[in-house]
């Protein structure tokens, strides 16, 4: 079972997110959402041309090479049966490209809004979106390292009934260069990243055991996304107040600004081409 490093619990983000129904859809405005699903049905309008096109071919080849005296209709079996083996795998790319587009058009509008004075986000009232930037900082870890380093969290491509991201993290802070600090609560967010991490079948194996992967999930690749200590994000998410139980003072726990999901707006993680730092 999956777990802490000095610590047992089940994470705050730890769930099978299918491409199909994807959670961070919630933040697209009605154009945008139909501009996505635009592209998906282009993308099946130009499988089925081109399935129609080699149908012809496949006439052609099979009247000319190999018998005369078929009709025209076994061209149709022919690739009748190529369509039905490969409508599986189109699916699953026509879901990834929309994904991808999503998390394009997200990453674009969030770093749109990102936030530099970090001073001002405590006057801001809750419930307020905020995109900020920086690096990651853990508190709690996984219990095993991901490519020799200890990782907050883990997003790990996975195919089910429709392809999806397994993601298990822990809640975290994200740093500024000054030093400052915003609690991250990642319950219900979304975390989007390129794979920094390939690991081999025997990796991956015990990898899935121990976040208790569902049976009926597989993973798509070899390479999986770690969130680590000094990895530079973008966050975007909803200002909250939070109070943080490892910070004390003589008058008790103060209230912090923190990020977080509102549902059903999921908090949003994306990974950034920026330098790792020591934090």
């Amino acid at each position: 079972m999956f777990g802490t490093s000095g610590a047992s619990q089940v994470l705050p983000l730890h769930r099978l997110a299918a491409l199909n129904d994807d959670p961070a859809r919630a933040w697209l405005s009605t154009g945008e959402a139909a501009r996505i699903d635009f592209t998906g049905w282009l993308l099946w309008a130009v499988f089925v041309v081109a399935m129609y096109l080699l149908r012809w071919v496949a006439r052609v080849v099979i009247f000319l090479y190999v018998t005369p005296f078929f009709s025209g209709r076994i061209s149709w079996f022919v690739v009748g049966g190529l369509f039905v083996l490969m409508r599986p795998g189109i699916r699953r790319s026509i879901l990834r490209v929309k994904s991808a587009r999503i998390e394009k058009l997200l990453a674009r509008d969030a770093d749109s809004i990102a936030a530099d004075d970090w001073t001002a986000l405590a006057g801001e009232p809750d419930g307020k979106i905020v995109s900020v930037v920086g690096w990651a900082r853990g508190r709690l870890h996984l219990e095993k390292p991901l490519g020799g380093d200890s990782a907050i969290g883990v997003a790990l491509p996975c195919q089910d009934t429709f392809p999806g991201v397994f993601e298990s993290v822990h809640d975290f802070e994200l740093v500024d260069e000054e030093g400052r600090s915003i609690p991250i609560q990642v319950a219900g967010g979304r975390i989007f990243g390129r794979p920094n991490v390939a690991l081999d079948s025997h990796q991956l194996r015990h990898l899935c055991s121990d976040l208790g992967v569902p049976s009926g999930a597989t993973p798509s690749g070899w390479q999986v996304y770690a969130l680590r200590d000094g990895d530079p994000v973008m966050v975007v998410g909803f200002k909250q107040s939070f109070i943080d139980p490892m910070e004390s003072s003589l008058r008790g726990p103060t209230p912090r600004a923190a990020l977080g999901s509102a549902p059903p707006r999921p908090l949003l993680v994306f990974s950034i081409p920026a330098e790792r730092r020591q934090v």
